[in-house]
């Protein structure tokens, strides 16, 4: 009998440990333009940022969440391109005729990158009161320099391409000019997670209810001890 008693309290116990793990594994990609297992062209990048001399550029792609979800972050694929590496300041922003708006989160980097031929996925976060993005709907992310002398390689993914805006005065508002097609319209690579709207995500009251079962099954598994 002790063994079965045993045996069922580790199965609520494990059911228990998933249950809060489940609350804390939420973010998930709600836009990606990666490739498979987040590849991306590593001989290609457009600039963030400049070099003493020439102007600092800021960059602002779209993009269309497949799902609808609370931000949690974006990853870039970057290197750096000037001797000083400083982190990149990234922005999650509305549409406006087709051209990014306002901006609704700031994201703050959590990794770093190293100067080119090596790149990094680096990955930025959104803390605090972030936005929900409706899958559906276009929005914009923008990469600009904290120090706008540094340069930061952004680099570009395989085949995601059309129309993105530019500035040469490393501003996360613009004043926008359209890339043309000149300049080339390959995206950089990116993709934006968040929590999805519709995932399960255990409520307090859910785990108070599981270890009020843990502890009548305690109880129960005592009292057939005690007849035994």
């Amino acid at each position: 009998m002790r063994m079965r008693i045993v045996g069922v309290l580790s199965t609520a116990a494990l059911a228990l440990i998933f249950v809060s793990s489940a609350s804390e594994m939420r973010a998930d990609t709600l836009f990606t333009n990666f490739g498979p297992g987040q590849t991306y062209l590593g001989n290609a990048w457009w600039n963030v940022g400049g070099v003493p001399g020439t102007p600092p550029e800021a960059n602002a792609f779209p993009f269309i969440p497949t799902t609808t979800g609370t931000l949690t972050g974006a990853d870039l694929a970057l290197a750096g391109g000037s001797a000083s590496i400083s982190p990149l300041n990234v922005y999650i922003e509305s549409s406006s005729g087709g051209a990014p708006g306002t901006i609704l989160d700031t994201l703050t980097q959590s990794g770093s990158y190293s100067a080119y031929p090596v790149t990094t996925v680096v990955n930025f976060t959104c803390s605090g009161s972030c936005s929900t993005l409706d899958a559906g709907t276009m929005y914009w992310i923008v990469a600009t320099q904290t120090v706008p002398t540094n340069l930061a390689l952004w680099l570009r993914n395989f085949n995601d391409s059309g129309p993105w805006y530019f500035n040469e005065t490393n501003s996360a508002t613009g004043p926008w000019t359209l890339a043309s097609t000149a300049l080339g319209t390959n995206f950089s690579v990116f993709d934006v997670t968040g929590t999805p709207s519709n995932s399960p995500v255990p409520e307090p009251s859910s785990l108070a209810m599981l270890g009020s079962g843990l502890v009548g099954i305690l109880a129960a598994a005592r009292r057939k001890v005690r007849r035994g």
